[in-house]
């Protein structure tokens, strides 16, 4: 008997790298992809929601988008245009093709309590943006959380942070929503900075989706090529992959090994705020609440990602 394809539902914030996450998906045959609720994160979410109908259209995805929130929780929208340009989503060369004005009907949160429901113990969240969709949901529907499998979010660290000293922008960005989320009782599956800088790509990687020599490949090695630059002007750091780790994660769940924790998000620390405040000291300290990715064969999942991708884009 072929065993059920597993069922998932993304919560984006599209980002290059969440680009890749969305191929990997588009071309897993073990998955179905029920649906994407963009968020409001690297960029406002008019560009985040654009930037996700463009890939669509570009790489014939047909999975439905939904428009979600554009404020978090709390405070004020803070995005990550400063490092990735206006757009979210810089490049080297050609601009990634417009795609529709608009595309599935009514707002991201409804949709992903309609998803929910209708699947009852089935969906797994991949959640590789702030959490404002994802905690406004378990707000407005309450019952929602005991029907979802699993949250596979790509946030936070065990140690230092990218977008303060403490915190990771995914989770700085919408502090409230997070803590709501991992205090939903729902099982977690943390992927942090701590786990994504043992996956690094490196103008090689660029090499090699120019080398593939198709149209899709020249244009995504534009972005990819920005990506790695984003550490240093000529490439020559090698760059640490974020969010599709997830997505790997789901093909070759051998590559990864966790650890049990209590994950808190501090929320008032004047310093620290958005900071994941890690207890490895389960049961005993606090309850396990997380199951928190620690190592990686870093290489091999770089490696299945360039082959996934030059099978996507040949």
């Amino acid at each position: 008997m072929d065993k059920p394809l597993k069922k998932i539902w993304l919560d984006t914030d599209p980002g290059f790298d969440d680009w890749l996450t969305m191929l990997l998906l588009g071309s897993n045959p073990a998955i179905e992809w029920l649906g994407v609720s963009v968020v409001a994160g690297n960029a406002p979410v008019d560009i985040t929601y654009d930037n996700a109908l463009r890939i669509k259209a570009h790489d014939g995805l047909t999975v439905p988008i939904y428009r979600g929130c554009d404020q978090p929780l709390a405070g004020v929208i803070e995005t990550a245009q400063r490092i990735l340009g206006d757009s979210g989503m810089p490049t080297t060369g050609e601009i990634l093709p417009p795609g529709a004005a608009t595309d599935a009907a009514g707002h991201a949160v409804d949709a992903l309590i309609a998803a929910v429901r209708a699947h009852p113990g089935q969906i797994t969240i991949v959640a590789i943006a702030p959490m404002t969709n994802i905690a406004t949901a378990l707000a407005k529907a309450p019952d929602i959380a005991e029907k979802i499998v699993e949250i596979i979010l790509m946030g936070g660290s065990t140690d230092q942070g990218n977008h303060t000293a403490a915190a990771e922008f995914n989770i700085y960005a919408d502090p409230e929503a997070a803590a709501q989320v991992f205090q939903a009782g729902i099982p977690l599956r943390m992927f942090g900075l701590n786990l994504c800088r043992q996956l690094l790509v490196t103008n090689g990687e660029v090499q090699q989706l120019r080398a593939i020599g198709t149209p899709r490949a020249q244009l995504l090695s534009g972005y990819l090529e920005a990506y790695v630059r984003i550490r240093s002007a000529d490439g020559s750091v090698p760059m640490p992959m974020y969010d599709p780790v997830v997505a790997l994660y789901l093909e070759a769940p051998q590559l990864f090994q966790f650890q049990s924790a209590h994950v808190a998000i501090e929320l008032t620390g004047e310093l620290t705020r958005g900071m994941t405040v890690c207890e490895f000291r389960v049961p005993r300290r606090a309850p396990i609440n997380m199951q928190v990715a620690m190592l990686a064969d870093g290489p091999a999942a770089i490696e299945l990602l360039m082959r996934r991708l030059a099978g996507i884009l040949a």
